[in-house]
């Protein structure tokens, strides 16, 4: 079956690689820090599912912002957070 190529699906596949990045890092990433992040994933995955008219653009982008914050000092989370931005275009700079 062939894997689907859409800008969401390749989103959503992003989002779920930074997941896995958070929870295998035991040594940069904190508990702390790991439970807060996953959960604003969680939320930020869900909102963007929402239809383009519907998606609440302001929490989105400071979800977006918060992530960068905790996770920029991680080099693979930060390059696949910065690439989201392909596919998020209202969270650009």
């Amino acid at each position: 079956m062939p894997k689907d190529r859409s800008d969401f699906a390749v989103m959503n596949r992003m989002i779920d690689h930074i997941r896995l990045l958070i929870a295998v890092d035991d040594e940069t990433i904190g508990v702390k820090t790991k439970l807060e992040v996953q959960a604003i994933l969680k939320d930020f995955q869900a909102m963007l599912a929402e239809p383009p008219e519907t998606q609440p653009r302001e929490r989105i982008r400071g979800y977006y912002e918060i992530l960068c914050r905790e996770l920029g000092d991680q080099a693979d989370v930060a390059a696949l957070l910065s690439s989201l931005k392909n596919y998020i275009p209202f969270i650009q700079d």
